[in-house]
């Protein structure tokens, strides 16, 4: 999908609109995710789920990008871990 997002939306609506609707379905279940790491306790109950999930799913993409041009594997699950790490936590 990224492949076609990348190459086609700016010349098939067809695959814009539907690239679009997929993105936004990811971040929703993300978002949806991490409304349930609220209610565990995992995450901050006063962050914006879904802008941390747009954030994720930015993440997710530029991992994505950055292992197809070639950096091993170590680096992306170091940026993966730094970015949930990142993550807002519950006050103590």
């Amino acid at each position: 999908m990224a492949k076609a997002t990348a190459e086609l939306t700016e010349h098939d609506e067809v695959v814009s609109a539907r690239s679009l609707i997929t993105f936004e379905n990811v971040q929703l279940a993300l978002a949806a995710g991490l409304e349930a790491c609220q209610r565990n306790g995992d995450i901050d109950p006063a962050a914006d789920a879904r802008q941390l999930a747009g954030l994720l799913l930015a993440v997710h993409r530029g991992i994505e990008a950055l292992g197809k041009a070639g950096f091993d594997e170590n680096a992306l699950r170091s940026m993966a871990e730094t970015a949930l790490a990142a993550l807002p936590r519950p006050p103590r």
